[in-house]
């Protein structure tokens, strides 16, 4: 089946603001590269997923290389990205 991918305003924004973090601090050339991983999970994504299930439907997929994970819920055809999360920051605020 293929599943439609839906990335939402909060998980856009996590994307941005880390892709800006990592130009600011380690430039372009690792910003791409954190790019190009969180597009492989995605790709990945549509392959495995019902990977890790974590709470009311929200399932989560870590990103290969940089320190990230992807919160989703899987609907009907659609898999819905709410947030992109560095594993460092508080699980409180999982959605």
């Amino acid at each position: 089946m293929a599943y439609k991918i839906i990335t939402n305003p909060e998980a856009n924004r996590d994307i941005v603001n880390s892709f800006e973090y990592y130009k600011n601090v380690a430039g372009k050339k690792v910003a791409n590269s954190f790019f190009k991983d969180f597009k492989f999970t995605v790709n990945k994504l549509k392959k495995f997923v019902y990977f890790q299930k974590i709470h009311n439907d929200f399932h989560r997929l870590p990103l290969k290389i940089f320190p990230f994970i992807i919160i989703y819920k899987i609907e009907k055809e659609t898999i819905k990205i709410f947030r992109v999360f560095h594993t460092s920051q508080n699980p409180e605020k999982y959605p």
